[in-house]
């Protein structure tokens, strides 16, 4: 299920705009939009759910894991003063 989202990043990664995101810098974030299984959406609702912790942080972990470059202060929780 993991690999599934993975491969299908990876495929996005790849998109003819890549040399236009190169000369962007590190900081900019920008906004990726996957289809993926419904039961690997409630999976990740729940690990979500588990650790506390918003589905993007796991996303990015995730890819991180699986060698994708991914800046140490991106994993963060971005949401407001969650108590």
């Amino acid at each position: 299920m993991l690999t599934f989202l993975l491969s299908i990043f990876m495929k996005l990664c790849f998109h003819e705009n890549m040399s236009q995101a190169a000369m962007q810098s590190d900081d900019d974030d920008e906004h990726l939009q996957v289809q993926v299984p419904s039961v690997t959406k409630r999976d990740l609702g729940q690990k979500a759910l588990d650790s506390r912790e918003p589905i993007r942080m796991i996303v990015l972990r995730a890819l991180q894991a699986y060698g994708v470059n991914v800046p140490a202060e991106a994993i963060s929780d971005r949401r407001k003063g969650r108590r």
